[in-house]
């Protein structure tokens, strides 16, 4: 029996299916997906591969269009999210690895026939998610794969463990007594637009671009299933100082938006990181994903507690007009 790709819109359905996903990410539930859409200004395409009715597959994939040019993205352009792309689904035991491959091989296949036949996008660019280590079937049909990394504290070591993994002055930030009032807590919305004002005053500082607001954020924290989107932040004295958002589906958490260097004289971004890991361990996630290694300078400041380094993929094809595209997606991303 062959498999079949179509569209999956109904919420439940969907996110009842990334419950058995091997990589799924906070990104990929529903209601994620269509605040991506609504802030890409994308058409969202949530596949699936089935077969029969037994669900192989899911595949969020943004349609989004600039004038004569239609690109295919997954995740959206220009929202600073990581990584989204498919995920296998596996329900009941795991199949033999010939099985697994031929599965995972005819669904890439299928969904990139049916967005080409559908869409014809000039450009398709994929970052899968960590984890999602096989992406053979997208090399076979004609598709450019790179690696990049992402480090990934592991939380099912226990507290001292995870303590002792810190690089010394890591571990010094986050037990030293303090001089100050200040408290780690969980945030709300006012805090979401603090954190997202700092993190692109600090982006303006070294003269880069920080391409998302306030409002797509809370707008997330909002739709998103209570507890998906967490702001975390240090007060001082009862005043912000700094904070983080971060994502938890799945066992998985995101450092997502935020960390930006704070004025005040403790290490704030340490402490928040310290704590959150703690908290999040003690709600069983399994892991807590840094978001990136992949500049010297930021590598340097996230391998002091000791994560793991973790592959993803950046996937991308073009048609003939692919200088066109390249230009559209620099001007996106």
């Amino acid at each position: 029996m062959s498999i079949e790709v179509r569209r999956v819109d109904d919420d439940e359905r969907w996110n009842g299916y990334l419950e058995h996903a091997t990589t799924p990410t906070p990104f990929h539930s529903a209601a994620v997906l269509d605040v991506l859409a609504s802030a890409a200004d994308a058409t969202l395409h949530r596949l699936g591969g089935f077969k029969g009715q037994e669900p192989v597959g899911l595949f969020p994939l943004f349609e989004v269009d600039r004038g004569p040019v239609t690109g295919v993205f997954s995740p959206p352009p220009d929202l600073k999210v990581p990584y989204l792309g498919p995920t296998l689904v596996v329900r009941g035991g795991a199949p033999k690895r010939r099985r697994l491959d031929r599965q995972h091989h005819e669904f890439v296949e299928r969904t990139i026939d049916r967005i080409s036949e559908s869409v014809n996008p000039a450009f398709v660019h994929v970052r899968t998610a960590p984890g999602y280590d096989d992406v053979r079937p997208f090399s076979w049909n004609g598709y450019e794969a790179n690696p990049r990394y992402t480090y990934v504290i592991d939380l099912e070591l226990s507290e001292d463990d995870l303590l002792d993994s810190f690089s010394s002055d890591a571990r010094q930030n986050v037990t030293d007594d303090y001089d100050v009032d200040y408290e780690i807590c969980e945030g709300d919305a006012a805090d979401i637009e603090r954190i997202v004002a700092q993190t692109a005053d600090r982006h303006a500082e070294q003269g880069e671009a920080f391409p998302i607001d306030s409002s797509f954020v809370v707008d997330l924290y909002e739709a998103a299933p209570d507890g998906a989107v967490r702001p975390v932040v240090c007060r001082i004295d009862g005043e912000f100082a700094a904070g983080t958002v971060c994502l938890e589906a799945h066992d998985v958490a995101v450092r997502w938006v935020g960390s930006a260097k704070p004025t005040c004289d403790i290490p704030a971004n340490d402490l928040i990181d310290w704590e959150y890991c703690r908290r999040s361990a003690e709600r069983g996630v399994d892991s807590f994903d840094l978001a990136g290694a992949n500049s010297p300078r930021i590598a340097e400041y996230k391998a002091k507690f000791a994560p793991d380094l973790v592959p993803y993929y950046r996937v991308k094809s073009a048609s003939r007009t692919m200088d066109v595209a390249v230009s559209l997606y620099d001007k996106l991303r």
